[in-house]
């Protein structure tokens, strides 16, 4: 089923199947991918419990969790919807503790101010148990033309120091400096074939969009949040900003604890933890 919240700026559609945003439209224009030439079906998938190719091994034993997770191919509930804000959940089941062995409540609340709106993860452990996971964002850009045209605004200066993936999505341990500045130029040639560009603990919490030499297209906060990713389909016209508290597990090593990885969370036994992300169109 698909909900819409709305104001006199932004209208916003969300399915319950992945609890994904589908549409973003403000002033008659769409503002994510629509999949115009078949090269990618999504827009802004949901990643929980994991980002990437992250495996989960718990007290010793290996559970065969897909990348990204599950949480975007999981029908979600309505909690809750007023004309700017709506609240979808899942919850663990047998299913789910198949592949990640953790009671567990993941809500996600979309709501719109102005031209903004943001993204909340709000993640409840009901045991009397730690609670270990890791989120992300996957949201995409509808561009004019193509990425060679648009660049990258970061509120601190960074080092761009891209992390490089194999082509099952592990890290490869090797690197490529793009240098060090607030401004990225998206680089079309590198942007192929499904390959991601991969920046770790970038120092920004806000990065913009902007068309080279021209107009601010979006702006995307996310605290708590420590590493950015950028994709998109071969030609299309459209990037994914991706905020990510995790990175892919190396390739060719044993999996360790998920509770030691970088950028998964704990939660306490009977607490919650919320994390938000903010887009302005």
């Amino acid at each position: 089923m698909q909900y819409t919240i709305k104001n006199s700026m932004l209208s916003c559609t969300v399915d319950s199947f992945g609890g994904e945003l589908v549409s973003v439209v403000k002033a008659g224009k769409e503002r994510l991918w629509q999949n115009e030439t078949g090269e990618w079906a999504g827009h802004a998938p949901l990643l929980f419990p994991v980002c990437g190719h992250c495996g989960v091994t718990v007290n010793g034993v290996s559970y065969p969790i897909g990348a990204h997770g599950f949480a975007k191919k999981t029908e979600f509930s309505l909690v809750s919807k007023t004309e700017t804000s709506l609240t979808l959940e899942i919850e663990s089941t047998a299913e789910t503790k198949k592949v990640y062995p953790f009671d567990f409540r993941f809500e996600v609340t979309y709501a719109i101010e102005g031209n903004e709106l943001s993204v909340s993860y709000r993640v409840q452990n009901p045991a009397q148990t730690p609670l270990y996971f890791a989120c992300g964002g996957h949201e995409s850009f509808a561009l004019d033309s193509g990425v060679e045209n648009y660049e990258l605004r970061c509120e601190k200066e960074e080092t761009f120091l891209h992390l490089f993936h194999n082509d099952d999505g592990y890290m490869t341990g090797e690197t490529f400096d793009y240098g060090t500045g607030k401004v990225f130029a998206l680089p079309q040639d590198f942007m192929q074939e499904g390959r991601t560009l991969i920046f770790k603990d970038v120092q920004s919490r806000k990065v913009a969009l902007y068309k080279k030499g021209g107009e601010k297209c979006a702006e995307l906060s996310f605290e708590g949040y420590g590493n950015l990713l950028l994709w998109r389909a071969d030609n299309a016209k459209y990037i994914c900003i991706e905020a990510w508290t995790n990175l892919p597990d190396p390739e060719n090593t044993e999996d360790i604890e998920f509770s030691e990885k970088e950028g998964v969370i704990a939660v306490a036994a009977g607490e919650e933890i919320t994390l938000t992300r903010k887009i302005s169109y």
